[in-house]
């Protein structure tokens, strides 16, 4: 029986898993020697470990992620019951809360995803966008019921409904990594604070990469603009009731984190377990007076960004990694 003390979860990797441009499972597995493969049917790419504890996926890119957690869970080889998992990713950040460069530890995911949508050049020229959560009739309103939403947004009666739209992570759990990492100082360049720049009226792109904690929305579309980030931003306030604020948009976490509360449900892992670990490669909308598209199509590799939050993330990680491994008589048994 395989028993993975900690599983890092990445969700894509460029090229090979060494020695070209990074992917966001290339550090961890450069920097912890993840040498030895195991193939697990139903996911694309190999496990890694180092044999000592510490093993790494790619789960893939979108809510598609869920079935390759599913697929692993599920190989009657693994005991993934004590295991903790940090899905370790990159983000856009809304530059209203962080700057690019920054780590944050996800507290709450909202899922974007289950919507009625109009097109913006048919939406009533009152509404702000053309998003509008099931159940509601216009943008900026929620159900009753914000913790989940109905079957096409009509009822919340019988079988098939959407289901649960805001996910909370372990808060101890979360406080204890955040606290592990808080005061790790982050690399810091001239072509990170010439974008910084670029956005001289956000107070929260101003700043220097740090570490904090934050939520996050996931959606299978790569939205972008400031229009989206407005509507982004009332969706993570409504849905989390005042509760939550926008940090870092991605497309996995839904995915990854509905997966996980149905194999909780089925005995398989513990949810209070899961930790989220996003950096902000980029920004979710353009600075002032650049055109969304133009900012949209830029080249994310390339991107001041990217190598950094790439950085940050095995950085900030793996010292909560190291420090559940090493005290692994202590963990095992008690989550922190």
């Amino acid at each position: 029986m395989i028993k993975p003390k900690v599983l890092v979860i990445a969700t894509y990797e460029t090229g090979k898993d060494r020695g070209d441009v990074p992917g966001e499972l290339q550090y961890w597995v450069e920097r912890e020697n993840l040498d030895q493969p195991i193939k697990v049917p139903g996911i694309d790419h190999p496990l890694l470990t180092n044999g000592k504890g510490l093993y790494a996926m790619i789960s893939g890119t979108t809510s598609r992620s869920a079935i390759q957690m599913m697929a692993l869970a599920m190989d009657p080889r693994f005991d993934l019951r004590q295991t903790y998992f940090l899905l370790s990713g990159i983000g856009g950040g809304d530059p209203h809360r962080v700057t690019v460069a920054s780590a944050v530890w996800i507290r709450q995911i909202v899922d974007g995803d289950p919507a009625f949508e109009i097109d913006s050049r048919e939406t009533p020229a009152s509404w702000p966008y053309g998003t509008i959560a099931l159940g509601a009739t216009e943008p900026g309103k929620v159900p009753d019921n914000v913790d989940s939403a109905p079957a096409a947004g009509v009822s919340d009666d019988g079988a098939g409904g959407v289901g649960r739209i805001v996910y909370r992570l372990n808060p101890s759990l979360v406080d204890w990594a955040y606290q592990l990492t808080k005061e790790i100082k982050l690399p810091d360049n001239d072509a990170l604070a010439t974008q910084r720049a670029l956005f001289k009226d956000f107070p929260g792109a101003q700043q220097k990469p740090s570490v904090m904690e934050g939520d996050s929305l996931g959606t299978d579309h790569f939205w972008h603009g400031a229009i989206m980030t407005r509507w982004a931003e009332d969706w993570v306030r409504l849905y989390t009731k005042g509760t939550g604020s926008l940090a870092v948009s991605d497309c996995e976490d839904q995915g990854v984190v509905l997966a996980m509360q149905e194999l909780d449900r089925l005995g398989r892992v513990d949810m209070k377990r899961f930790l989220v670990l996003r950096t902000t490669s980029n920004f979710v909308m353009p600075p002032p007076g650049v055109h969304a598209e133009k900012s949209l199509f830029d080249n994310l590799a390339s991107s001041p960004g990217y190598l950094p939050a790439l950085d940050a993330n095995y950085r900030i990680g793996s010292i909560v990694v190291s420090n559940l491994l090493q005290h692994w008589d202590r963990y095992e048994n008690q989550v922190p």
